[in-house]
């Protein structure tokens, strides 16, 4: 008797694979293709890796693969170029004023550092141009050729301004001392005794001051005490008062009222006289009557009725000798006789007056001059 055949169970359905998800790259060779890379941008030419040994994908930031290379344009962004080469440096402009404002203040102050007085102010124009040029030069602004001759420009003017100003403020305190307008030296008057010397404290004259002559206190006949007001006729002595017990007398000896090419041609630094006036030349005699020293040499006169602005230069003038100006200090008896000048009128001079006095005095002689 036959067995029934042993029935084999039914095997059951295989469940369908779940659909394979989209891949955003190229197609695939084959089913060993790799998982698809999200966000990852794609190599376009490149085909895809078919075989068993293809690399595993790599899932990276979906915003980008890495960081951007050097040189490359930001992601979404346009391409630009680089101005400059790696590592070099744009020009620096800023500054570059300085060289040039340098060049123009030593510049100008080179070309007027001769002239007296301006220089004492364009020199500080130098030391600026000194200044802005070693800035410029030493901080590498602007142009180092314009830098650097602004340095030197500048430096060379402020030296000459320099020796300019001390070469001018020599001459001026040298002047100031005042010069010595006589044509013949001073010189020693030889000793009778060559054992003897001269006294350092007596002044020696020289050739054509005028000579002092020894005498007596007494007052010349007819001498006068100065008063204002009261004119003393022509020949006739007036008295001067100084230290207030003490007096000397003052006389015309000898009238020139028109004078002025002798006196022009006596000294070329003479001045012209005015207009209206002429130069004229008096000569006085100067006695001492009191116990002090009386200084004769500061004796003046001024033409009554002459302006003193008119009158003073006329106290400057070089005149023929003997000038009164070089007289020695008088001792008790001793006199003097020298000349002044003073402007007067060109007409109607010889019958005006004399206004004479001393630095030291304490009133004036009106000595009448015709």
């Amino acid at each position: 008797m036959s067995l029934p055949p042993v029935q084999t169970p039914p095997t059951p359905p295989t469940a369908p694979s779940a659909p394979a998800a989209p891949s955003y790259g190229p197609p695939s060779g084959g089913a060993s293709s790799p998982a698809p890379s999200y966000g990852a941008p794609p190599v376009y030419g490149t085909p895809a890796s078919t075989g068993p040994s293809a690399p595993t994908p790599s899932y990276s930031s979906p915003y980008g693969s890495g960081p951007t290379p050097a040189g490359a344009p930001p992601a979404g962004g346009l391409p630009y170029t680089t101005p400059y080469a790696p590592g070099q440096l744009p020009p620096r402009n800023k500054g570059g004023w300085m060289g040039i404002l340098s060049i123009v203040l030593g510049g100008l102050a080179l070309f007027v550092c001769w002239i007296p007085f301006l220089n004492y102010l364009t020199v500080f124009g130098a030391i600026a141009g000194l200044v802005f040029g070693l800035i410029a030069l030493f901080r590498k602004f602007g142009s180092r050729a314009l830098s650097l001759t602004g340095t030197i420009v500048s430096g060379v003017a402020f030296l000459l301004t320099v020796v300019f100003i001390v070469i001018y403020t020599l001459a001026f305190v040298t002047a100031g001392s005042g010069p010595d307008y006589t044509d013949t030296p001073y010189t020693s008057s030889p000793s009778d005794d060559p054992t003897e010397s001269d006294s350092p404290d007596e002044p020696t004259a020289a050739p054509g001051d005028p000579t002092v002559v020894p005498g007596d206190a007494t007052p010349s006949a007819g001498a006068t005490v100065c008063a204002d007001g009261t004119a003393i006729a022509l020949g006739k002595a007036g008295i001067l008062t100084y230290d207030g017990e003490n007096q000397a007398e003052v006389t015309i000896a000898d009238v020139q009222l028109d004078a002025t090419d002798t006196v022009l041609a006596d000294n070329s630094l003479n001045e012209t006289p005015p207009d209206g006036y002429q130069y004229a030349l008096i000569s006085l005699t100067i006695k001492q009557l009191g116990t002090e020293s009386f200084p004769a040499g500061a004796s003046r006169g001024i033409f009554k009725g002459v302006a003193e602005d008119i009158a003073s230069p006329a106290d400057y003038a070089v005149l023929p000798e003997p000038e009164l100006l070089f007289a020695p200090d008088l001792s008790q008896g001793d006199s003097v006789t020298g000349n002044i000048a003073v402007f007067v009128p060109t007409s109607g001079a010889d019958s005006g007056s004399l206004l004479v006095d001393n630095y030291f005095t304490d009133n004036t002689c009106e000595l009448k001059v015709g």
